[in-house]
């Protein structure tokens, strides 16, 4: 099961994203107050203040439980993710430090071409791979890229001894760079699921909501005490949201930075 909110959250502008995730819950809980100060006289509140606080007590413990899952699940699959780029950039310029190795007098051509297909993937995984990945979909953009770089590698034909044995390592920084694009083409898929992400989202409303069960002395200081909560909600939400998808957004928490690197080879 998979709802598609905690995505387009992550997909806005992380201005209008902070502006969401903190107003909206303040919002909700301010309304609520109203609506539960209009229903309950104060004598009401005060008679439940006992109970409900216990009972609220329960809920924030559920709360806290559930917030440090999607917490610690959101940083894992950031990590994930940006140890997967670091992985696939690394294999790609220990590719380009090979091309050196190629030095016979009949290879320059085979140099040439292990350097531009290390260009191209590299230009296609920023002009077709990132774009859609910051749009949360799928992309095969970059397979026709891949096969040229790994055909110039593993085609090339060894005049000496030493290339021979570097050929042999290519092929597992090849297979480094294959398992490292398809984690990285599939993180969207292996993020938080659907159901923990309605469960982180169902107990937020009830933790914003369970409080006006119980009131104070103050009606004011209660509607403070309500924003800061709904305020801490909000953004345990937008930090998780946005961990969980690092490459999605106008701003992903991770770049194609080293990419571009690759891109200036020459």
């Amino acid at each position: 099961m998979d709802i598609v909110l905690p995505q387009q959250l992550a997909a806005l502008p992380a201005w209008l994203g902070i502006v969401l995730t903190t107003a909206v819950p303040v919002g909700i809980a301010i309304l609520l107050g109203r609506v539960m100060y209009a229903l309950f006289t104060q004598a009401e509140f005060q008679a439940n203040a006992i109970v409900g606080g216990i009972k609220y007590g329960f809920v924030v413990e559920i709360y806290a439980v559930v917030a440090a899952l999607a917490l610690v699940g959101a940083w894992d699959t950031f990590q994930t993710a940006r140890e997967t780029v670091r992985q696939e950039t690394s294999a790609l310029y220990m590719l380009a430090l090979a091309t050196d190795t190629f030095d016979g007098p009949g290879q320059a051509a085979t140099r040439t071409e292990m350097r531009a297909a290390i260009r191209g993937y590299a230009a296609t995984v920023v002009a077709q791979d990132w774009p859609a990945m910051q749009a949360g979909v799928h992309s095969n953009g970059s397979d026709a890229a891949f096969q040229r770089l790994t055909r110039a590698f593993l085609d090339a034909n060894p005049e000496k001894p030493s290339q021979e044995s570097l050929q042999q390592t290519t092929g597992n920084w090849l297979n480094t760079i294959a398992e490292a694009r398809i984690a990285r083409l599939s993180v969207t898929s292996r993020t938080l699921s659907g159901l923990i992400w309605m469960l982180v989202l169902t107990v937020s409303v009830a933790v914003i909501a369970f409080q006006w069960f119980f009131g104070g002395a103050s009606a004011a200081m209660h509607y403070a005490m309500a924003a800061v909560i709904a305020l801490i909600v909000g953004s345990v939400l937008m930090v998780s949201v946005k961990l969980a998808f690092p490459y999605v957004g106008d701003a992903p928490l991770i770049t194609p930075a080293p990419f571009h690197a690759m891109m200036d080879l020459r």
